[in-house]
């Protein structure tokens, strides 16, 4: 990084996650492929697809999120699944991307690593261009997956080139916790650092991030996503959204990453 590189502010919403098979919010409720941990879990989630399509079937005209908001307000009566179910629907169908049935790690909810690099082209493109110009990077999304680590990695790279990342408004240094290669004799101890240089700044909370006593506990793997009944530190996607506590500090530091950027995109 020099003084002359160019500051760059990128903003990242649903269609970067699109480009690589994460679903829309309008088709969140309507995904195919949904991976569920135990017998239980599937119940649960075949009840909310079978509420929601219930419920679109009445409301032809209206969107998931509607019916996500409803169900956050209870306003959708007796027989609506609990929040939290939908919550771990919402997780789980985001999560299930990418990630197969049949894993090197013997369980799939391992499979999507902050360390396993993308295999999205149209992100490897998108990001050598973005780093052609400048490693001078903010990110600021409000995106669940994990992608966009996986894209820029956990620490500087030299094939592909990248200056690494990290999450913006968390105190440094941040390291992982989960084995690196769950199950393997070659690094089950290992942790993951992130050491970058490219703040990421995860508006709406991130699927490896866990809510443990008022305090993020970050993951190298997408597991909050299917453990406990799903307790990924996240905002719902419902219409009216509020900023919680432990989010604070992600908005006020990507607010002053903003207020510096000189390229826009």
């Amino acid at each position: 990084m020099t003084e002359s590189e160019p500051s760059i502010a990128c903003l990242l919403g649903a269609g970067y996650s699109l480009a690589a098979g994460i679903p829309l919010a309008k088709d969140l409720l309507r995904t195919g492929y949904l991976l569920a941990r135990s017998q239980r879990a599937e119940n649960r989630f075949k009840l909310v697809r079978a509420h929601f399509a219930e419920w679109q079937e009445a409301h032809p005209l209206s969107h998931s999120e509607q019916y996500l908001g409803g169900i956050f307000n209870r306003s959708l009566g007796d027989n609506a699944p609990p929040w939290n179910w939908v919550v771990e629907y919402i997780s789980a169908a985001i999560a299930s991307v990418g990630t197969p049935l049949a894993s090197l790690n013997r369980n799939p909810r391992y499979s999507n690593r902050v360390n396993r690099p993308t295999g999205c082209r149209t992100h490897m493109y998108f990001w050598g261009t973005i780093l052609n110009h400048s490693h001078n990077v903010s990110v600021l999304t409000t995106n669940y997956d994990i992608l966009i680590e996986r894209a820029l990695r956990h620490r500087v790279m030299h094939r592909p080139p990248s200056p690494g990342c990290y999450y913006g408004g968390f105190s440094r240094p941040q390291v992982l916790k989960g084995a690196a290669q769950p199950f393997s004799a070659w690094g089950p101890e290992k942790l993951i650092e992130m050491t970058g240089s490219v703040p990421i700044f995860k508006l709406h909370g991130s699927l490896n991030w866990s809510l443990e006593g008022g305090k993020v506990i970050m993951y190298q793997d997408a597991r909050a996503a299917f453990r406990k009944g799903g307790n990924a530190a996240i905002v719902p996607p419902v219409p009216e959204k509020s900023i919680p506590l432990w989010l604070k500090e992600v908005w006020e530091e990507s607010n002053v990453a903003l207020k510096n950027w000189d390229l826009y995109t």
